[in-house]
């Protein structure tokens, strides 16, 4: 019985911690976003990285800020097969005090990590649900 609550509890914590991360990921992408400014710029290269399933291509963009200096960064979402082509125009949101913070303007790159934590946070709200809170409804039985 001891054991159970402990379960309880546990998965309690673990639901509110991936709640709370969906949280502040969510704020924190919202705050990138309202302070950051538009680049435009264009592949340069693609990057082939080693995955469990294969290889996956991070677009490797040149963007120039408004103050006209050129800045290059890696993208850190990958896919298979690539989502950009080398010279391809593109649009990303960068930092103005740290321009090599910056973030390709696709919905992936700014809301993927959000949206896997919240559907962790769903995901596991609901087993703990259903193993430990889920009302039973037994029919009552008659007293005579």
């Amino acid at each position: 019985m001891r054991n159970t609550n402990i379960h309880k509890v546990l998965m309690c914590t673990i639901t509110a911690m991936l709640f709370c991360g969906f949280g502040w990921s969510v704020l924190h992408v919202r705050h990138f976003i309202n302070n950051a400014m538009e680049g435009k710029g264009h592949v340069v290269n693609l990057v082939k990285t080693a995955s469990k399933n294969g290889y996956v291509f991070k677009p490797v963009v040149e963007f120039w800020t408004v103050g006209g200096t050129s800045i290059e960064f890696t993208s850190s979402t990958g896919t298979s097969p690539p989502s950009y082509d080398v010279g391809e125009n593109v649009t990303v949101y960068y930092d103005p005090k740290d321009p090599h913070a910056a973030i390709l303007s696709d919905w992936f790159s700014i809301w993927g990590l959000s949206m896997i934590i919240g559907a962790l946070a769903v995901a596991f709200g609901f087993i703990t649900y259903i193993l430990y809170f889920r009302v039973t409804l037994k029919p009552s039985r008659k007293r005579r």
